[in-house]
């Protein structure tokens, strides 16, 4: 923790970054806290950037919360690289969620080639990707009928898979689609679509039935634990014991 103090830190989300937020700003039992900063109400879009170029004056983590609009993962690249901000500077690491939000085009083909850039452009700063989010099935709050097979889940599937077999080795991967669809017994949540198995929201780890969002306690703390694990794994990897590394996925074996 005090290392992971020092370092100046850019993440892009949605709601999810607001579970592990709102997470790592109540642990009171750290030997030395973590600053972590939003964005509140306002969200980042063409029309208003919302940050400032002198955000990055005392180190943190920033969580800025994205719009869902198309191109909304071009917001990361224009603070890194276009003045004012110019944040490929200041900072030294960098994460950029994304998600299926009835995009036609597909992710990995827009974010892959911008994310490799950057790699390449900045490499004094440690990038990140992360997995894509899972939703739950069953009766939602409207009433409606939510399916397992949604495009968020297969979408958003297929996605993870090739993020973790493009980058797997290269650079740290935050698996929060492993870390909501499996339980602490070991079993997972999941389901066949075209002969395929894809991941689900375990459904004990969502408290109101809006079938979205990882918000019981235990599932805030697994997301809160796995940030906080991957931002280990980006700047002090030499120090987690060789019996705590992930095992290498089944889909690269």
């Amino acid at each position: 923790m005090e290392i992971l103090k020092t370092k100046k830190i850019l993440y892009g989300s949605r709601s999810w970054g607001l579970v592990i937020g709102s997470y790592i700003s109540r642990q009171k039992d750290f030997k030395t806290k973590l600053t972590w900063e939003g964005t509140g109400n306002k969200r980042v879009n063409s029309k208003d950037m919302v940050l400032t170029d002198d955000v990055f004056k005392e180190p943190k983590i920033l969580n800025f919360i994205f719009d869902s609009v198309p191109k909304r993962w071009q917001f990361f690249d224009d603070f890194i690289r276009k003045e004012p901000w110019s944040f490929g500077k200041k900072i030294d690491g960098g994460l950029q969620t994304l998600y299926y939000i009835g995009d036609k085009e597909s992710m990995d083909e827009a974010y892959f080639p911008i994310l490799d850039g950057l790699i390449r452009d900045y490499p004094n700063v440690k990038f990140a990707i992360s997995t894509h989010n899972v939703g739950a099935s069953g009766m939602d709050l409207r009433g409606k009928e939510q399916p397992e097979a949604s495009d968020w889940n297969v979408r958003g599937g297929d996605f993870s898979e090739k993020v973790i077999k493009k980058y797997y080795g290269k650079i740290a991967i935050f698996d929060m689609r492993d870390i909501v669809s499996t339980r602490p017994d070991g079993t997972v949540c999941s389901f066949e679509h075209k002969g395929k198995t894809y991941r689900k929201l375990c459904p004990e780890y969502n408290s109101n039935k809006d079938l979205i969002h990882p918000n019981t306690p235990e599932a805030q703390a697994r997301m809160g634990k796995g940030f906080l694990i991957l931002l280990t794994k980006m700047f002090c990897a030499d120090k987690i014991p060789r019996s705590l590394v992930t095992p290498k996925p089944d889909i690269l074996k």
